[in-house]
């Protein structure tokens, strides 16, 4: 522990290594070193450690060497051994050399790295620094004097990890290389400064300050240190905290060796070292400073982050880069021209601002009016956002205008406050929007007035049928007016959340509690209103939600349903830190009453009724956390007669099933989906979860792989007890999700079998393919993405809660 401190506080290091040290002067050449190569993981041979140094002291052997993951390209790293392999130190991270390449210890004390040209790639600088040899010291590079005391370390340089024991001083920062941006030399920062630690994205002049004045009550601890830099701030990385001996931020107690890695994707997580020589991340550290809609990297461009999901701005606009990960941003549907600026438009978007508040009035010009900054990024070919807000209510004095290119961050937030009006640009025909102006203008200057008066009274009468179409559904519930809806729910003014066509507030009706789903958005027309209400209307199962009533009141569409106190599944099973854990009793009980209410939807209604949006978020939990499925705003009638039905894609991303590919469906597409959510109750952790390690993101990929390698176990949610001690039952509901997720809908149980599984009335398919996600590109040239479901642009896709 003295040693830990000593490394952790940047004091030089004087220590008696145990373990042969090497004198200068050395050369080691990778190709020579080759035959002596040490694999990271028999799964994977291609990672593999040349070493140079090692320390068996630690439970966790650490060593010096080349590391290479691919056979050709080297880092100089530390690294621990095990199967994830994680590199905890490089002298070369972005600049891998070739298989020529050399270390050079030289005479004179220098460590000098040279690829295969002899081009200097990177060097100690410590000639005649009296440097006697170079050891390893609990992940710790070291080069010694003849006492035994450090001249060089590279715990003095961090690059993107710290280990325990470890210390941030001021003028030493963790980086990260993000993937896939539009800025080849980006970069994620975390450095020590005087009065706390700095988060930082370059080139985007994004950061963030986490000091004593916060709610992390950041102290900087201050030391009297003898190295060579003589920072005066360090912040070490011990057990229990980041900070020491004040503590910043609060740490799970180690239980074996653990370390920190700043990662590409900007979040800083904890890992420890877990038998057999294999690390598990503990939890996100900045989480307690950050939420996920904080980071500048969250959504990716033109992204609109809400609660730790993401979305595009406008699908009538706008498409995911990558379906299977819509985190890494939108992109428009038009391409914008330079050449063509007179067609060029501004399409304003409702309830966002941009990410970060702080950024915004750092980089906007104050003192101008919407009209002139909207006028100045139609001159402006680069500009592809504005941003403005006015000074005041009023709006009369002007406010402040931002304009982004594309050499900018532009990343939106979900805001329903209209403090923000945000517009992007569009590529429009200027010529075949004036020629139709011109030709309408002539037509209707040309009709008769009765021709008008005619046309008015069509519109009037087509108005009044579709009131009457909506009392005419048969056991329509109760109707409504806007006004009484309004004042229910205070104008509005508790959201509860927002569901895939609009947001749901809380009312109260008399001395009932009520929850009035209001439909908003360009997209969200009376095609899904009627759906909703007819399905709803007539259907009546413990397990779905109770339409109380509806309004359609002229353009006003609202649906009241019962009010459901525990809110939606999501926030109890995806929680970072849940004030209690779901036990498995009340999980499994949750997965009984939606199988009964999907068994009801397809199998004991008139008709066949899909609803094709199973998720968390549209299982609603009452006082007793008794499931019942809502929104029904996207489902489908289907005949019995009928084996499928063509459809356009519909659904919300990470819980498609694949036969959407081709839009012929059938009610087997919930079964697919209702999979996916069994999984996540049993894992506590979303499908698609851009908080996980690179690996770790797309959860039915990771139960693939497990499965395979009979290692399902591995999934079972961490946080609760209560799942481990009754692991066998949970597995067995696992291998019962898996059957729902055959990738072939005929192989995939009815839901009424689901039940009587649950119910042990009967038993699992025996012979189960441990495929869940196909690969879509090779089936089909035209889908972008492997494992991906394939958007086409007329889909109608739900967004989230």
């Amino acid at each position: 522990m003295v040693l830990l401190l000593l490394l952790g506080l940047c004091f030089p290091v004087t220590i008696l290594a145990q373990l042969p040290n090497v004198a200068p002067p050395n050369v080691w050449n990778i190709y020579s070193m080759q035959s002596n190569n040490i694999s990271m993981d028999d799964k994977r041979n291609a990672h593999v450690i040349l070493p140079i140094l090692y320390d068996s002291r630690v439970s966790n052997r650490s060593y010096f060497g080349f590391y290479t993951t691919d056979g050709h390209s080297f880092i100089l790293a530390v690294v621990f051994l095990g199967p994830q392999s994680p590199v905890i130190w490089s002298a070369n991270p972005d600049n891998p050399v070739s298989n020529d390449a050399i270390l050079n210890f030289t005479r004179e004390g220098d460590l000098l790295l040279r690829d295969s040209d002899r081009t200097v790639i990177w060097s100690t600088a410590t000639v005649n620094k009296s440097v006697a040899n170079m050891g390893l010291v609990s992940g710790n590079l070291v080069l010694f004097d003849q006492n035994n005391s450090s001249v060089w370390q590279s715990f003095d340089h961090p690059t993107d990890t710290l280990v325990m024991g470890q210390s941030l001083c001021r003028g030493m920062n963790l980086s990260a290389k993000p993937t896939n941006t539009k800025w080849l030399s980006s970069k994620v920062y975390l450095s020590a400064e005087w009065n706390g630690l700095r988060y930082s994205f370059e080139p985007a002049a994004y950061t963030q300050l986490f000091q004593a004045e916060t709610r992390l009550q950041l102290r900087p601890t201050q030391t009297t240190l003898a190295s060579n830099s003589t920072p005066s701030s360090c912040y070490a990385f011990v057990n229990g905290s980041l900070g020491f001996p004040d503590k910043i931020f609060s740490l799970p107690s180690a239980s074996s060796l653990q370390f920190m890695r700043l990662e590409s994707d900007g979040h800083l997580r904890l890992y420890e070292m877990i038998e057999p020589s294999r690390a598990r991340m503990l939890f996100d550290v900045l989480s307690m400073a950050m939420d996920f809609c904080d980071y500048p990297l969250a959504c990716g461009d033109y992204g609109v982050c809400n609660n730790g999901q993401c979305s595009c701005p406008s699908f009538s606009h706008f498409r995911f880069q990558n379906e299977r990960l819509p985190g890494a941003g939108c992109i428009p549907l038009s391409n914008i021209s330079c050449n063509h600026a007179q067609g060029h438009q501004l399409v304003a978007l409702s309830d966002v601002s941009y990410f970060s508040y702080s950024l915004f009035l750092s980089l906007a010009i104050s003192g101008s009016s919407q009209t002139v900054c909207m006028q100045g990024c139609l001159l402006d070919c680069s500009c592809r956002v504005v941003l403005f807000q006015n000074y005041g209510p009023g709006g009369d004095d002007g406010g402040y205008c931002l304009l982004l290119s594309e050499q900018k961050l532009i990343l939106f937030a979900e805001d329903s406050t209209d403090r923000f009006s945000v517009f992007v640009k569009i590529q429009g025909n200027y010529s075949y929007k004036k020629r139709m102006i011109i030709i309408v203008s002539s037509t209707v200057a040309g009709l008769p007035l009765t021709w008008i008066l005619i046309s008015a009274i069509i519109w009037k009468k087509c108005k009044k049928d579709q009131e009457q179409l909506l009392d005419s559904i048969p056991g329509t519930p109760k109707r409504f007016s806007f006004h009484v809806l309004r004042v229910a729910t205070n104008h509005f003014s508790v959201k509860l959340g927002s569901g895939g066509f609009g947001s749901v507030f809380e009312g109260k009706i008399g001395n009932e509690t009520i929850a009035v789903k209001r439909l908003e958005g360009v997209e969200q027309g009376m095609e899904e209103f009627l759906a909703e209400v007819k399905t709803i209307g007539r259907i009546h199962h413990l397990n779905l939600v109770r339409l109380v009533g509806f309004c359609a009141d002229r353009s006003h569409k609202l649906l009241v349903y019962d009010y459901m106190p525990n809110g939606s599944l999501d926030k109890w099973i995806f929680d970072t830190s849940p004030s209690f854990t779901l036990s498995w009793k009340t999980r499994r009980n949750i997965i009984i009453a939606i199988a009964r209410g999907l068994s009801y939807l397809h199998e004991e209604c008139k008709e066949k009724i899909a609803h094709l949006d199973i998720k968390p978020q549209n299982i609603l939990l009452d006082e007793n956390f008794n499931a019942k499925l809502s929104d029904f705003g996207l489902s489908k009638m289907i005949n019995r007669d009928q084996s499928k039905v063509m459809t356009r894609m519909r659904g919300t991303r990470g819980y498609l099933a694949p036969e959407w590919l081709g839009s012929k469906i059938t009610e087997k597409a919930d079964i697919y989906s209702f999979g996916i959510v069994m999984i996540e109750i049993i894992c506590g952790r979303q499908n698609l979860d851009e908080s996980q390690p690179e690996h770790d993101i797309h959860l039915i990929s990771l139960l693939q792989e497990k499965a395979r390698s009979g290692q399902l176990s591995d999934l079972v949610d961490s946080s609760s007890n209560d799942m481990r001690f009754h692991v066998e039952e949970v597995m067995e509901t696992m291998k019962l999700a898996m059957w729902c997720l055959q990738v072939d809908s005929s192989r995939r149980p009815l839901m009424s079998t689901v039940a009587k599984v649950l119910e042990g009335e009967m038993s699992i398919e025996p012979t189960l393919d441990c495929t869940f996600v196909p690969n879509f590109a090779s089936s089909n040239p035209d889908v972008e993405g492997s494992t991906s479901s394939y958007i086409p642009s007329d889909s109608h896709l739900s967004g989230p809660r």
